[in-house]
């Protein structure tokens, strides 16, 4: 019998199939504002100038974020455990890109990269699909260079419910935020639900520094990305969709 992680990956893993098609569709059409319009330029602006590194984009999902640093003239290689959306990312010709861009189905739990191969890893919305990081992050650590650096962008654990992009403010509560928990949903955007459920899994802040900690990281950059005061008065969309910090990001060095 699976063990409940094990179970618990596989679920996720079907569950991605199922909504491969459906996130293609959101991302290609530049549906998830949070994205275009806020969270996006917050990790690229975290990453800075992309030329000449070698860059995993760890949950790549359709690639456009590898696209973008490829572009940049950045080596990169993009994974992710969903057959449909590597499948997706590998059908875009990389035309017009300074750097190489490659993409490979595998579990961020098990990179295919030798030891000290990158510069950089992204992992752009992904530690809140992951039941249990602590693998990846040490995945990170073994394929990333002494100095090299790890951008995280994930849901923020202080703040995240269920229904935040809908406006929902109600807080966490002390006796859930410091044990893992996790929030079932269908993606709803711009009006289109996703096809299956997805769990997003949240964590406390001691989590991240101490298992970044271990796995031989300093953090060494946190930021709340937010909208500016200017989308908040002149957008009723991000009046309602932004009621508290929704996103954290982090920025980790390998010593």
């Amino acid at each position: 019998m699976e063990d409940t992680a094990e179970a618990i990956a596989n679920l996720t893993r079907r569950r991605w199939e199922d909504n491969a098609e459906y996130w293609v569709q959101v991302i290609r059409d530049r549906r998830d504002r949070y994205r275009v319009e806020l969270t996006d330029a917050a990790v690229l602006d975290a990453i800075g100038d992309g030329t000449g590194l070698r860059v995993l984009d760890a949950g790549c999902g359709e690639g456009y974020l590898a696209r973008t640093l490829a572009a940049q003239g950045a080596d990169v290689l993009g994974v992710d455990v969903s057959q449909g959306l590597i499948d997706a990312a590998c059908a875009v010709p990389s035309r017009g890109a300074r750097g190489s861009l490659s993409f490979v189905r595998a579990s961020v739990d098990d990179v295919p990269a030798a030891d000290g191969e990158f510069d950089l890893v992204v992992a752009n919305h992904l530690f809140s699909h992951l039941q249990d990081p602590t693998p990846a992050i040490g995945e990170f650590a073994r394929v990333l260079r002494g100095g090299g650096r790890l951008v995280v962008l994930t849901l923020h654990p202080c703040f995240y419910v269920e229904n935040s992009e809908q406006g929902a403010m109600n807080g966490v509560p002390a006796s859930r935020y410091f044990r893992q928990r996790g929030v079932d949903q269908y993606f709803n955007v711009d009006g289109l639900e996703s096809p299956s459920m997805i769990t997003s899994w949240l964590r406390p802040l001691e989590y991240y520094s101490g298992t970044l900690r271990d796995a031989g990281f300093v953090i060494s950059d946190l930021r709340e990305p937010h909208p500016t005061p200017e989308q908040l008065r002149d957008d009723p969309w991000w009046r309602k969709g932004f009621p508290t910090a929704l996103f954290m990001l982090l920025v980790a060095e390998r010593r």
